[in-house]
């Protein structure tokens, strides 16, 4: 496909943190996209101890690159059979078995016929076979991201009610096709670090996180 062809595709990328993909419209559901509309309001953030630099420079790269406010596990807002392809990477185990449902629902309708969906997940058998080789269950709780520092202070409960917390409500093996198989799409492949179904170049690294990631992809 040519290069010309290629930008007319509508390419998504949910979840993108500070990871923007040039070529796709990138979507965060991070509550701190509201500041990006003050200027250098990640400066003023800085000089104090109670926003984490993670956050400063996301507020950063969303204003330059700009990220837009998406909750997928609420809605994806495109009409119905509108985009090509839809990239998420370490995003799916977030979202708890409900929200998971409306996150796939709502990336069947708008996919258009043949459209294709790139999901990259944490590989938890990778987890467990660390783990029986170094018995250090400190680490295994740690790496698995299940559960998290209690907030403490004052401040970081604040953080906490305002951004939530980024522990994983789920967790995917290569057994997970045989359910992702049972979704509305016609076909979904596990695929090998550096392989794709997509048809085209894009700016997407097909070896993203690949100590330690699965990487499934769905076609309507």
């Amino acid at each position: 496909m040519n290069e010309k062809k290629n930008s007319n595709l509508l390419k998504i990328h949910l979840g993108c943190g500070k990871n923007a993909l040039g070529g796709f419209l990138n979507f965060d559901s991070n509550i701190f996209l509201v500041f990006k509309f003050i200027p250098y309001v990640e400066n003023f953030f800085g000089l104090f101890n109670f926003v984490p630099k993670w956050f400063c420079e996301f507020i950063s790269i969303s204003r330059e690159k700009n990220i837009k406010y998406c909750d997928a596990s609420k809605k994806i807002p495109f009409k119905d059979s509108s985009v090509d392809l839809i990239y998420s990477c370490h995003m799916l185990e977030h979202l708890d078995k409900n929200e998971t449902k409306v996150f796939f629902n709502e990336s069947f309708r708008v996919l258009k016929p043949n459209g294709i969906m790139r999901i990259v997940v944490p590989d938890f058998q990778r987890l467990v076979d660390n783990y029986n080789y170094d018995k250090d269950t400190d680490k295994f709780i740690y790496d698995s991201c299940l559960v998290g520092k209690k907030p403490k202070t004052l401040i970081k409960k604040l953080q906490y009610l305002i951004q939530g917390h980024g522990w994983h409500h789920q967790m995917f093996n290569k057994d997970s096709l045989e359910p992702f198989k049972k979704l509305k799409f016609s076909d979904v492949e596990l695929v090998e670090p550096g392989e794709t179904k997509i048809g085209y170049n894009t700016s997407i690294d097909l070896n993203e996180r690949k100590n330690g990631s699965l990487y499934f992809e769905f076609i309507k």
